[in-house]
């Protein structure tokens, strides 16, 4: 996969990038990756550890009076991972973690499937911290987790044996994310895995140089938005409120849809400024000083999010509502317009093409 992606996005490079020295990337990489990247894991990682300690303590004593607890985890944990989905290289590829964490979208109901033979099963031993991350990715993560707290939350308290397996599956699910954002976080905080140098202490490759590693954080940009407006938007939304498509969107369960796309968003935008730091916002301005790109950038970026954050009903249902569903069709515009923008206009800038990314295909 590493290589696909390496001959496609070489394949795009324009022949600018010649004129950009080594050393111009490698200060907004390193900017990048311990300014943005890191931090964004270490929370992502704390708050999987307080997602798997309210699990336990709900499972102790599973009660309507005790669900808003786990929830308020669950929330902080997702919005924790809303922050960095965006990151879609380096260690979060490895060993299904990202389909683990996050199975969406589920184009062929995997999950609802899985988790009913699983739930018929009452089988405790595919619930061991050794058979559990052997199972259906579609299992492991925040969907089958948001569907046991939200939508099949009153099976919690039944106090009968298959209430007690889905605690445990709910407990299962707590301790894997706990497990896989630790892991995450630890390789990307060793050195000798090379995910902030251009080789790894084995001497094989990773990337070939610095420019390379400023392509994943540009195509985590583009991927971002890419993924809102395709995914998160346009599967949804229908060409009005009647064609609408509510039960696609992400996360309608726990009316999160929207929720998601506005932390997208943010973390698109401290992503481009660099966390307030040396960003992509001041690369461009370094390399082209009388562009107006990463000004336009901003705005554009600041005039969405005020869309996406005037939308007063959750997205599932905004787009039922003729009025709402008006302004969740300016957003995707808006959305459209800053897709266009960084392929176009901000990629030319930097001197490479967003080229190949996850959403592309492989």
């Amino acid at each position: 996969m590493r290589i696909i992606l390496l001959i496609a996005f070489l394949a795009l490079i324009s022949s600018s990038v010649s004129a950009i020295e080594p050393a111009q990337y490698f200060r907004i990489n390193q900017v990048l990756a311990k300014k943005h990247i890191l931090p964004r894991y270490e929370n992502f990682s704390a708050q999987a550890i307080e997602l798997d300690l309210a699990a336990q303590q709900f499972c102790m004593a599973p009660s309507i009076a005790n669900l808003p607890l786990i929830k308020t985890a669950f929330h902080s944990a997702a919005d924790a991972w809303a922050g960095v989905q965006h990151i879609q290289f380096g260690p979060i590829e490895e060993k299904l973690r990202l389909n683990r964490v996050y199975y969406w979208p589920d184009k062929h109901n995997t999950g609802s499937r899985h988790l009913g033979r699983l739930l018929k099963s009452e089988d405790e031993t595919l619930l061991s911290e050794e058979q559990f991350s052997l199972i259906s990715v579609a299992l492991q993560g925040f969907p089958a987790l948001e569907r046991l707290l939200f939508s099949q939350s009153e099976k919690l308290f039944k106090q009968d044996k298959t209430s007690m397996f889905r605690c445990s599956l709910v407990q299962a699910i707590s301790l894997n994310l706990r497990k896989i954002s630790a892991a995450v976080l630890n390789e990307w905080n060793d050195p000798s895995n090379g995910f902030m140098q251009v080789g790894t202490s084995s001497g094989v490759p990773i990337y070939s140089g610095e420019n390379e590693i400023f392509q994943d954080h540009l195509a985590s940009l583009y991927g971002n938005l890419r993924a809102i407006h395709n995914l998160k938007i346009h599967r949804t939304l229908g060409e009005n409120s009647e064609n609408s498509r509510p039960r696609l969107a992400e996360a309608w369960r726990s009316e999160r849809s929207l929720r998601n796309i506005i932390l997208n968003l943010e973390a698109a935008q401290k992503l481009f400024e660099g966390e307030g730091a040396f960003g992509m916002d001041d690369f461009i301005e370094m390399l082209k000083p009388d562009s107006n790109t990463a000004k336009d950038f901003k705005t554009y970026l600041e005039y969405t999010l005020k869309t996406a954050r005037s939308i007063s009903l959750p997205l599932h249902k905004a787009v039922r509502d003729e009025q709402q569903h008006e302004q969740v069709e300016r957003l995707k515009a808006q959305v459209l317009a800053l897709l266009v923008l960084v392929r176009g206009r901000i990629s030319t800038a930097v001197g490479m093409g967003t080229g190949f990314n996850f959403l592309d295909g492989d």
